[in-house]
């Protein structure tokens, strides 16, 4: 099994009066858990929110919108600065600048190349299922 990647980057909360608030965000990829991604937002040692979005939606929202429901993202350019902005539950509004962003999933993505994600628990469940008949 490939180790664990983790990494920080910065993101910033925006706020609905139009406040940036820079947050550090600590991203997480397991790859027993190949389709997402951890983002944990803390501050001091505590864990404030935590959320496990889909690898693949993070790197399309950065061509397209994508997402209904609790997560929503979208490219975004801020003068010459492409972001990608992840709405959450339609309160939190955060960006993240793309090229940050994007050295973590590339690591994800040599770690288990898209199309080659296995959940190998489900795999064991479903082959010993289908064996029983």
């Amino acid at each position: 099994m490939d180790a664990v990647l983790r990494d920080k980057i910065f993101m910033r909360l925006l706020s609905p009066d139009g406040h940036e608030i820079p947050v550090l965000a600590h991203l997480t990829y397991d790859p027993s858990d190949p389709y997402a991604v951890t983002v944990g937002f803390t501050h001091g040692g505590f864990v404030y929110a935590e959320w496990r979005l889909d690898r693949d939606m993070l790197r399309e929202g950065m061509r397209q919108p994508l997402g209904e429901g609790d997560v929503r993202v979208w490219p975004y350019l801020n003068g010459t600065r492409e972001e990608l902005r992840i709405e959450l539950l339609h309160t939190a509004l955060f960006t993240v600048w793309v090229p940050s962003l994007w050295r973590f999933l590339e690591r994800t993505y040599k770690a288990v190349p898209a199309g080659e994600e296995r959940l190998e628990e489900l795999d064991a469940f479903l082959a010993e299922l289908l064996a029983a008949g």
